[in-house]
């Protein structure tokens, strides 16, 4: 019987928040791999069949069931999105950003606009960032 192939591989196109990502990849009887920037690939040999592979980080699993035919390749693309750290950061940046043209611009402080900038911050919640990737099978 030929074997077939699972290629699990972490997408490096957003690379300005994907260099601290780690995931765990499990694969039941098969060693669990740990995927980084640096180790972004991993290729499995198996026997034609249905599999469960499980990917996942500090945040959040995700399970895909996978069958695979003889001879068959699979490629599971591990595609990071902006976490909540990132997405807080990002707007603390702004409102630091909205402050300082107001102190360059106004050359006074205004009590009112100092604050319009943190609105969005407070909108930020965790809940909105629950999956910090997506999983793509070619």
């Amino acid at each position: 019987m030929n074997q077939s192939t699972i290629i699990v591989r972490m997408s490096k196109s957003g690379s300005i928040y994907n260099k601290k990502n780690n995931y765990l990849v499990k694969l039941i009887g098969c060693k669990d791999y740990e995927i980084n920037y640096l180790n972004n690939r991993k290729e499995y040999n198996l026997l034609p069949g249905k599999y469960q592979i499980k990917i996942g980080n500090e945040a959040s699993f995700q399970i895909k069931d996978i069958e695979l035919k003889n001879g068959e390749t699979k490629k599971l693309t591990i595609n990071p999105s902006i976490t909540y750290n990132l997405g807080k950061g990002m707007m603390i940046g702004f409102a630091v950003t909205a402050l300082i043209v107001q102190f360059l611009i106004l050359k006074k402080i205004s009590i009112p606009l100092m604050m319009i900038p943190f609105i969005p911050l407070f909108l930020v919640r965790k809940k909105h960032f629950a999956d910090s990737f997506t999983i793509s099978i070619n």
